[in-house]
């Protein structure tokens, strides 16, 4: 099964000043902040001091073992020894501090498309050209720990089976899995009348 990783909002998000990205990294790369494109930085990289605050309406304090964010993860050490090995299968490591402490920004840089994994027939739009509904073939992603897709310009983090039972299993806090890769939010939007 996919899932749809999803931040939980009773931890801390992580969040990437743009200025400090923009002075680290350059002008050239400097948008790593928000720019979610599954584009590799290894090569020009600057450990940024990141942030975390709470979500909007949130009372959190606490900072999560895995925190997601624009199409991005949060590491702390205990979950880069956890996951670390795995994940650089389908993306980069990437150095932080925060407040003193160390840890990682998991910066995914597989995607469905590259594989040839969208599922083109539960591909649907509204009205208005919002994307709605979409799918993966599972098979083409089996051994893909975590990929982006286009179809939502790489904001969502997708996983299989195996991350998020090593997740559950490490008990990892900070991040949910939703089986509804496309709902954004987790939640479910209401019966269907």
């Amino acid at each position: 099964m996919i899932y749809r990783i999803l931040h939980d909002e009773s931890y801390l998000m992580h969040v990437i000043p743009p200025v400090e990205s923009m002075t680290k990294l350059g002008e050239e790369h400097g948008t790593f902040a928000f720019n979610a494109e599954p584009k590799a930085y290894q090569g020009v990289w600057k450990p940024l001091e990141i942030e975390f605050r709470p979500c909007e309406g949130s009372r959190a304090t606490e900072v999560p073992d895995v925190s997601e964010n624009f199409g991005r993860l949060f590491l702390s050490e205990r979950a880069f020894l956890v996951l670390g090995d795995l994940l650089e299968q389908s993306g980069e490591c990437l150095p932080v501090t925060f407040g003193g402490s160390k840890g990682y920004i998991f910066n995914p840089t597989s995607t469905a498309e590259q594989y040839d994994a969208i599922i083109q027939s539960a591909t649907a739009y509204d009205e208005h050209g919002n994307l709605v509904h979409f799918g993966f073939v599972e098979a083409r992603l089996a051994g893909v720990p975590m990929f982006k897709t286009e179809l939502d310009l790489y904001k969502g983090v997708f996983c299989g089976e195996p991350v998020r039972d090593l997740c559950v299993s490490e008990g990892l806090t900070g991040i949910t899995f939703s089986p509804d890769a496309s709902n954004p939010l987790g939640r479910s939007y209401g019966q269907i009348q």
